[in-house]
């Protein structure tokens, strides 16, 4: 899977572009604000191929 590929797909788990309101790339993370948590699904961000954990 490339990075583009699993950048599109993490963003689709959690509720698209318009429900992010923030986000930060530390070094070994992406940290999402999101305007509604109730829209994420961890099962699927946690199915996508090189992520590790959802916190």
């Amino acid at each position: 899977m490339t990075t583009s590929n699993m950048a599109q797909n993490i963003l689709t788990a959690v509720g698209g572009q318009k429900n992010v309101q923030s986000l930060i790339h530390c070094s070994t993370r992406l940290r999402f604000v999101l305007k509604d948590e109730k829209s994420i699904n961890d099962d699927q961000v946690k199915a996508i191929d090189g992520v590790l954990s959802v916190a």
